[in-house]
C-alpha cells in the first residue's frame, strides 16, 4: 500500500482516516532519464486502526515504477522519445511501451477517479459524473505535473491503479 507524500499531508489512513506510526524505512530505486539511479530512502507506516502497512512516496516516484513521474509522464505525452539522444537506451523501447500500456488499461479508473472527486471534494454537482469530456486530458493540458497531481489524489483516497505486469 502506498501514499503519496505532499507538503499538506498529515499522516491519514487512505482506507479508513486513522492514524499512521512510523513504523521503518526501506530503500526504493529513483531511475532518471538517461538511466541516472538514485537511491532514496521512504518510510513506512502502520496504522493504528486498521493495521494496515503504507509506504511514503515522494510526488516524484511513481508506484511500482522505478523511473520518476515526470520521465513516465515525458513519455505519455509523448514529449520523450525512443529516437533521443539522451533517452536512447534508459528508458528503453520496451519500457515506455508497457507506460503506454499502463495509462491506457488504467484510462477508466483515472477518470472514475476524477470525477468523483470533482462531484465529492469540489462539490461540481451530478453534472460532472455523467460528462463526455475527459477530466485527465483536461488535467493533461493544464498542468505540467499531471501525473503526480492524478497519483496524489488517487493514492491518497485509498484508489489504486492497476500495475502492468509482464
Amino acid at each position: 500500500m502506498f501514499f503519496v507524500e505532499s507538503s499538506e499531508t498529515s499522516h491519514m489512513c487512505p482506507i479508513c482516516r486513522g492514524s499512521l506510526h512510523y513504523r521503518d524505512s526501506r530503500l526504493r530505486i529513483r531511475r532518471k532519464e538517461g538511466g541516472v539511479k538514485e537511491h532514496l530512502i521512504l518510510r513506512r507506516f502502520r496504522c493504528s486502526s486498521c493495521h494496515s502497512y503504507h509506504t511514503e512516496l515522494p510526488d516524484c516516484l511513481v508506484p511500482y515504477k522505478h523511473y520518476e513521474a515526470e520521465v513516465i509522464s515525458g513519455v505519455l505525452d509523448e514529449v520523450v522519445r525512443p529516437e533521443d539522444l539522451d533517452s536512447e537506451d534508459y528508458p528503453s523501447f520496451s519500457t515506455m511501451r508497457r507506460w503506454i500500456q499502463w495509462l491506457v488499461e488504467n484510462l477508466t479508473r483515472i477518470e472514475g477517479y476524477l470525477r468523483t472527486a470533482g462531484f465529492y471534494l469540489l462539490a461540481c454537482g451530478p453534472d460532472i459524473l455523467f460528462s463526455k469530456v475527459s477530466l485527465l486530458d483536461a488535467v493533461r493540458k493544464k498542468h505540467s505535473d499531471w501525473l503526480e497531481r492524478i497519483l496524489r489524489l488517487i493514492y491518497n483516497s485509498g484508489g489504486f491503479l492497476v500495475p502492468i505486469r509482464w
